[in-house]
């Protein structure tokens, strides 16, 4: 017999950066948010949309440094500010998006690093 379900789930307070990029500084951008302790990361590939310089295809035709990559990560406000800092440098110089929210979660450990307390 399974366990009866609570009426409310337990929520827990984060912040989440969503980030999109050309395919080609991916790297450079999975570099950025292991150093500053983002410790996971959803990494959505082909990704299509209007911009700047005009509608970006999702589909890489020839390759997979051509196109858009998207990645969403969430994690604590210092580690996101932190990961922030370091896009600012590199979009300083290169081309690509930040967006940051505050969100909800209900699984908080699955977001901790490996040193951070869990809630």
């Amino acid at each position: 017999m399974s366990a009866p379900m609570t009426a409310e789930p337990r929520l827990h307070r984060l912040r989440k950066i969503e980030i999109v990029i050309h395919a080609e500084d991916q790297r450079l951008v999975e570099d950025l948010l292991t150093a500053a302790r983002v410790t996971g990361w959803t990494m959505i590939r082909d990704v299509a949309g209007m911009g700047h310089s005009g509608f970006h295809q999702g589909k890489s035709i020839f390759n997979d440094q051509s196109g858009l990559v998207m990645f969403v990560g969430v994690a604590d406000p210092a580690t996101v500010a932190e990961a922030a800092r370091g896009l600012a440098r590199l979009f300083a110089s290169r081309p690509g998006v930040t967006f940051l929210s505050d969100v909800e979660v209900m699984r908080s450990d699955y977001f901790a690093g490996p040193a951070s307390v869990r809630v």
